[in-house]
């Protein structure tokens, strides 16, 4: 996809998150102001919920991608499973701190999770947000999603293409490329 990208996009590294690397998840969620809190979890949260959710990214087939701009996380794309019946499902969430948005870090991230959800052969890709969130509406139908409003909220439905040999390498390529980035920058920190 050829798209328009802000002029500061360049800066950031797009990987996955690792196990070693969830404090960093964490300090991006804590700098994130009211309102982008509240458009990504529905109502207003705190520190407390904000630590305790970054706690969870190691359930099983939750997959985080984040944009790094040196050793630190300012945007992140969430891959979560949803165990719905007869279906293979995710849920997309995405959070980008104010001083980061309308780069195109969205776009990049939103790239990354399809090739991930496709690779994991999920079938379903869901995005939820608030019927004023005009930005998450915006990306999810620039990626081709089918949206409905329902009391209030917007849901985005995507569904990913079957995995191919490109997808997978594509994959693979990334992580292997983040991970060692991932660890010089954990060395770097300590």
């Amino acid at each position: 996809m050829t798209e328009q990208l802000g002029p500061d996009v360049s800066g950031y590294r797009i990987r996955k998150l690792w196990p070693m690397e969830a404090s960093a998840f964490r300090r991006h969620l804590l700098r994130l102001d009211p309102e982008t809190r509240q458009q990504r979890f529905g109502s207003a949260v705190n520190d407390g919920f904000l630590e305790a959710y970054a706690g969870t990214t190691d359930r099983l087939g939750t997959v985080v991608y984040g944009a790094f701009d040196d050793h630190d996380m300012h945007a992140s794309a969430e891959l979560r499973p949803l165990h719905l019946p007869g279906k293979s499902a995710a849920e997309a969430a995405f959070t980008v701190e104010r001083s980061c948005q309308h780069l195109g870090l969205g776009s990049l991230l939103m790239d990354r999770i399809i090739t991930a959800a496709q690779n994991r052969r999920i079938s379903q890709l869901y995005m939820i947000c608030m019927r004023d969130n005009s930005t998450m509406q915006h990306l999810a139908g620039k990626f081709g999603a089918r949206l409905r409003i329902d009391h209030g909220e917007v849901t985005g439905q995507i569904e990913p293409a079957y995995p191919t040999p490109v997808s997978l390498f594509d994959e693979q390529m990334n992580d292997a490329a983040g991970f060692v980035t991932a660890v010089l920058d954990w060395r770097l920190a300590v």
